[in-house]
């Protein structure tokens, strides 16, 4: 199973090195910046490395350690961001107008289709996500530097 997943890892990072760089970034994104597309590609790469790390903590049954088993849930909780960050950049980048009317405390928010209303919902989450995540990761570390200590007297 790791190989055949390291065999199609590479086939697919292969695959992305050979295809032609501003012919795909004009193609796949209707908006045309590189940078947009590089964007993109980095956010999906950081998910499948958190995947990645999930698929390898558990296949080594390391869940059982309770200072991993944060780290599993902050890695899958910033997997879930980063498609979230996917999906919000794509409406972000994709938008024509802003929703914003008036000036100074009289400015309110004109949400008018759906697309607005889940481009404002994944703006919104990924601080909702990204907080609990980086608090799982703190304490996961804290907890494995706590029981290093421990063992090493």
């Amino acid at each position: 199973m790791k190989r055949r997943l390291a065999q199609n890892f590479s086939g697919v990072l292969f695959l992305l090195l050979l295809s032609p760089g501003y012919a795909a970034a004009q193609g796949w994104f209707l908006w045309g910046t590189e940078g947009s597309y590089v964007h993109q590609l980095a956010h999906l790469l950081f998910c499948g490395a958190m995947i990645f790390f999930i698929y390898a903590m558990r296949q080594e049954k390391l869940q059982r350690f309770r200072g991993l088993r944060y780290l599993m849930w902050a890695c899958g909780i910033i997997a879930l961001w980063n498609l979230d960050a996917v999906v919000g950049h794509t409406l972000e980048w994709g938008r024509a107008n802003r929703s914003f009317v008036g000036q100074g405390f009289s400015k309110y928010l004109v949400v008018e289709d759906w697309e607005s209303w889940f481009y404002y919902v994944t703006k919104i989450d990924h601080f909702a996500l990204l907080i609990p995540a980086f608090y799982l990761f703190y304490r996961g570390l804290k907890i494995l530097a706590l029981e290093s200590k421990t063992e090493s007297r």
